[in-house]
């Protein structure tokens, strides 16, 4: 279960402290779309051309991607709703493995562990990433997931959030009463904005790099007291950096000195991070978790800060997963077993919450159970 979202962040930064300038864009809304080029079909029959009085979706996801998983269910809606009248394909993209026989197998068994929520042709671009460089990169599109609706004449209608309007766009498509012309205007219009914001923060952009550089290196380097020194120098040219990398900084820091983190843990929650529960639930889950680098933890912070987190989010019940963790390793079986079984409980309930963390989740509740029968048996 990945819950540091500075790690994601830093997977940002490691893109933008090597980044140069953006790659010209290339494809625009209103051209004839790219080929479709497949390394694998892991689900439905193969399709091998676009137009010709078809409508096809082109959506490009990854098995990591969150966003994409929560969006999956939905183009299986979508998909049903249109059937027969436009084909969706789903393209898998970015999975950053080292050969394809590893990324077929990634795909195939998480296509069958959706099973029906992700009912619809289902593509793997491979490890060349020809679909991701024609069509993702050429439309300067750098997140997913994203969405392309091919019309009938094989032109490109519409580029977006699948969870973003794309059901009235396929509908208008089809019926035949989208205005590409106008979406084609709008698209070019937002895109020339787009370049000029990133014209006037290329100076900022760049020192911001300069800045990262450094941490990204440390890191790789896995010289973590130097990481720290990095990032706290680079705090003080740029604040917001030292905000994003807190919580890296406290995990470096877990490496060779867990007390000095532990206390650093503690004031982030009182100051920085006190009224943001995503980043409080990653201080806490990495505390906590199976394998944590704190060997000697501090069960009493933990548990308080899991439960600031607990109480801002409302009750959410992956951080209800981290505070039952919490009051595990603090002792209270008792209270962990309890709170473990309102969460799985209540992420159960959400038809769209990931089925592989609902299992995780499951897991512990199955770990907490027999732990407190143990108990009572002795």
């Amino acid at each position: 279960m990945k819950r540091n979202l500075t790690l994601i962040f830093l997977a940002a930064v490691a893109a933008a402290a090597n980044a140069q300038d953006s790659p010209k864009v290339t494809l625009h809304v209103g051209d004839p779309a790219p080929p479709i080029v497949i390394a694998k079909w892991a689900k439905g029959e193969p399709v091998t051309t676009l137009g010709n009085g078809s409508v096809n979706i082109v959506e490009f996801w990854a098995t990591w991607c969150g966003p994409c998983k929560q969006s999956i269910p939905h183009l299986t809606e979508l998909a049903k709703k249109y059937s027969g009248k436009a084909n969706f394909i789903g393209v898998d993209s970015y999975e950053h493995v080292p050969d394809a026989t590893a990324c077929y197998s990634k795909v195939e068994k998480f296509v069958t562990d959706f099973g029906d929520k992700m009912d619809y042709h289902v593509a793997i671009d491979g490890v060349d990433g020809k679909m991701g460089k024609s069509w993702m990169e050429a439309a300067g599109q750098n997140g997913i997931p994203t969405a392309f609706v091919v019309g009938k004449d094989g032109k490109i209608a519409w580029i977006g959030h699948p969870m973003m309007g794309l059901d009235e766009v396929v509908g208008k498509v089809i019926d035949g009463t989208f205005d590409a012309k106008a979406e084609a205007a709008r698209a070019a219009a937002e895109a020339k904005k787009q370049e000029e914001a990133e014209a006037k923060a290329a100076p900022a952009m760049a020192k911001r790099r300069a800045l990262l550089k450094p941490v990204i290196d440390a890191r790789s380097k896995k010289d973590y007291k130097q990481e720290v020194i990095e990032i706290d120098k680079a705090a003080k040219e740029d604040s917001e950096i030292g905000s994003m990398l807190a919580v890296e900084k406290f995990t470096a820091m877990t490496k060779y000195d867990e007390a000095g983190a532990q206390k650093y843990a503690g004031q982030l929650s009182e100051t920085t991070y006190k009224d943001n529960f995503q980043q409080l639930n990653s201080l806490a889950w990495t505390m906590v978790q199976d394998g944590s680098p704190i060997k000697h933890l501090n069960t009493a912070l933990a548990v308080k800060i899991a439960q600031k987190a607990y109480k801002l989010s409302k009750e959410d019940p992956m951080i209800a997963d981290t505070l039952a963790l919490a009051y595990y390793r603090a002792g209270d079986k008792a209270l962990a077993l309890s709170t473990q079984k309102s969460a799985v409980a209540k992420a159960g309930g959400n038809k769209e919450f990931d089925a592989a963390t609902l299992d995780e989740m499951k897991g512990r509740l199955k770990m907490y159970e027999t732990s407190v029968d143990t108990k009572a048996k002795s």
